[in-house]
Order: structure tokens, then C-alpha cells, then sequence
């Protein structure tokens, strides 16, 4: 049995520190086979906020907590001795953004990873506790990914299957642990299609279905995503600036979708994209040079799943048989790259997107929980 002692907060404010902040996140689930790391270069260059507008607005404050293990190492039948390790371990992470469009008194937890030891995630909540009172915020929403719109919530079923990319991943005592100190917020679920073989027959609709350029969601189509946002009316829409650090994150070369329009103006879209995660797992996140260095043929190799991150039809267009072309059109696609399954969202449990999901014959199997902590 493994406890700990002498645990130690740390703050993260200069490019080193945060360098060094982005290795012990890292290191806290690298572990676990089925937690899919992102691309490591892209880690470190996103938590600068002098290369990320989004991030820099929202002021990160950069957490974690160490501490050294201690181990009893049996002596005989009937002892066992303390053996103290020289060397301290990350236990927990937190990366704390407030969101200047609010006006609530509320920031969010992002880039949080903890082990399985309450005492580590008490002593980073107090820390983060003290961090809000300077602040002026009285109020944690999380876990979050860099963004509210992207890989939010906390993984509470189906631990066995390893998560599509953009997707959250945590250990099972997780929750467990967040359900002692926190107060349970909206649910979300992870729809999945299987593509059947063989041709499609593309549904009839009143919509004009074209290829999407997937930039113009930064710009002249910015409301389609906001309206698309997963999360409904829990956090500020994206607005250019967020949807342009989006796209960047998801990786623009490998994105790809579908706009419908009506009489040529927009009325709904869906986003596409590989499922890349197996392959980062594989390669690490080319965490370090030589895996960094095989990553590439990694990619080049096809992939059996597909995702459609984000898909939306406007309210005036609902209930005419716009999601079921763009749904067909997906499906024809996923068809052509070679993909088995599609999976699809997140999006809010009981919400209607989740009903038109499963009337589409989308199986929901991951669901992630918010959590909120009133300080």
C-alpha cells in the first residue's frame, strides 16, 4: 500500500514552469493504456498564453500538487517497515480560467488530472479555493478541456473501451472522489453509428448539401457553431477567437464536413473527422523525439472510426429532414474513408439532439458528468 507525505503546491507562471507543469499533468494518467494523450508539441505551445489569444483572455492560473510516496515493504511474517521514496511524485493538476464574458462569479477547472488519493485533490481544491478569492470568483465548473465546447465532463461509464480523440478520459476513482466535495451539474452523452457496407441512398430534403470549409466556423458561420455547442446555455458561446483556437486543437488538416443551405443561406452543418486516437496512443502523443518522429506514418495509416464532432440545424429549419441529409451525407463519407462506426457528439443527456440521435439509431455509451463547487 502506497501513501503519501509532505505534499507541496505549486504555481506555473513562467515558460519553464509551465513546461514543467504540462509533464507532471502528463504524468499522472500516462499510466493507463486507454487515456489517449494529446500531441505533446501542441500541449506545451497551447498553454502559452502569448500564442493563444483564447487562452491568454482568460488569465490561467497553473496548479499541481506533489508530494513523496511512501511504501510499507513487508520485513517478515509479521512487520512491515515505512520506506520513503526521495523522489516526489504529481499527484494533481489544475489549470483555473476565468472567462471574461461572464458576469457570475464563476471560472472553470481545466487540465485536471488527480491520482487516487483524497487528501492530494482537498489540498488542490483549498489551493484553488484560495486562488478564486483573489480573484473575486466564488464559483468552479469543470472538468473542462481548454475550451467548454470541447472535451468537458468527467467519463462515468464504460471505463473498458478506450475514448475516441477529443474526448475525455479518466480513471474509474475518479468520480468517486469529486462526488465527496462536489455538487453534480449537467450530463452529457457520446452517441455511436455503426456504417453498414454497401452504397447509401442520400435522403431528400429541402436542403442543398455542399462540402463545408471547415474556417468559415471561425468566421462568416460563427452562429452555426455556437448553436451547435454541446453544452447548451452553461457557458458563453465561442466566439472567434475560441472557435479559431478549436479548429487549431482539433487539427484543421484533418477536418472535414457538410453545410446544408436554403435558398443559399446556412441552415445547418456537421463536422467530420478521422478517429486518430489509437494512434496517438501508440505513438504517446510524440512525447518524445523518436515517437514524435514515427507519429506521422502513424496518421498515414487508415483508420475503422469516424467522429462527427459538432453538427446543428437552425431552429427555423428543424423537423424537415435537414439533419437526416446531413446525417446520410456523413455516413456516405465515413463509407468511402472505410470507417465501421461514427460516433457522434457529445451532446446533453435527455436533450433533443439526444432524441433525434437515438431516432437515427445512434447507441448512447459514454456519459460525462459536470461538477460544480461553491467556494
Amino acid at each position: 500500500m502506497i501513501s503519501y507525505i509532505n505534499h507541496r503546491v505549486y504555481s506555473a507562471v513562467t515558460g519553464w514552469e509551465r513546461r514543467s507543469f504540462a509533464r507532471k499533468w502528463w504524468s499522472i494518467f500516462a499510466g493507463d493504456s486507454r487515456w489517449t494523450p494529446p500531441y505533446y508539441p501542441a500541449l506545451q505551445r497551447e498553454l502559452n498564453p502569448a500564442r493563444n489569444p483564447h487562452l491568454a483572455r482568460l488569465q490561467p492560473d497553473y496548479l499541481y500538487i506533489e508530494a513523496l510516496p511512501v511504501e510499507q515493504r513487508p520485513v517478515n511474517r509479521f512487520s512491515s517497515v515505512p520506506v520513503v521514496s526521495p523522489f516526489e511524485l504529481a499527484l494533481a493538476t489544475a489549470a483555473i480560467l476565468y472567462d471574461p464574458r461572464r458576469q457570475d462569479e464563476t471560472a472553470y477547472l481545466s487540465l485536471f488530472h488527480c491520482a487516487n488519493d483524497e487528501e492530494s485533490l482537498e489540498r488542490l481544491l483549498d489551493s484553488v479555493a484560495e486562488t478564486l478569492a483573489g480573484k473575486g470568483c466564488r464559483r468552479l465548473v469543470g472538468p473542462t478541456g481548454f475550451s467548454p465546447h470541447l472535451e468537458s465532463g468527467l467519463l462515468l461509464d464504460h471505463w473498458h473501451r478506450p475514448p475516441p480523440w477529443h474526448t475525455p478520459y479518466n480513471p474509474p476513482y475518479l468520480p468517486e472522489l469529486l462526488d465527496r466535495s462536489a455538487r453534480p451539474g449537467r450530463r452529457l452523452r457520446l452517441y455511436h453509428l455503426p456504417v453498414e457496407p454497401g452504397p447509401l441512398e442520400l435522403a431528400a430534403g429541402p436542403a442543398e448539401i455542399v462540402p463545408l470549409e471547415p474556417g468559415r466556423l471561425a468566421t462568416g458561420l460563427l452562429p452555426l457553431l455556437a448553436e451547435a455547442s454541446p453544452t447548451g446555455n452553461d457557458f458563453p458561446s465561442p466566439d472567434e477567437a475560441e472557435a479559431a483556437f478549436l479548429l487549431r486543437w482539433l487539427g484543421p488538416q484533418t477536418l472535414s464536413g457538410w453545410l446544408a443551405l436554403v435558398d443559399g443561406q446556412p441552415a445547418g452543418f456537421a463536422l467530420l473527422q478521422p478517429d486518430l486516437a489509437s494512434r496517438l496512443r501508440l505513438a504517446r502523443g510524440g512525447r518524445n523525439l523518436l515517437r514524435r518522429l514515427w507519429l506521422p506514418l502513424l496518421l498515414r495509416l487508415p483508420v475503422r472510426q469516424g467522429r462527427a464532432l459538432y453538427g446543428v440545424v437552425r431552429p427555423a429549419w428543424r423537423g424537415r429532414g435537414i439533419g437526416r441529409q446531413l446525417l446520410a451525407h456523413c455516413l456516405a463519407a465515413a463509407r468511402r474513408h472505410g470507417w465501421t462506426s461514427l460516433s457522434l457528439g457529445s451532446v446533453v443527456e435527455e436533450s433533443q439532439a439526444a432524441a433525434w440521435l437515438a431516432q437515427q439509431g445512434a447507441e448512447a455509451r459514454q456519459t460525462y458528468q459536470l461538477y460544480q463547487w461553491e467556494f
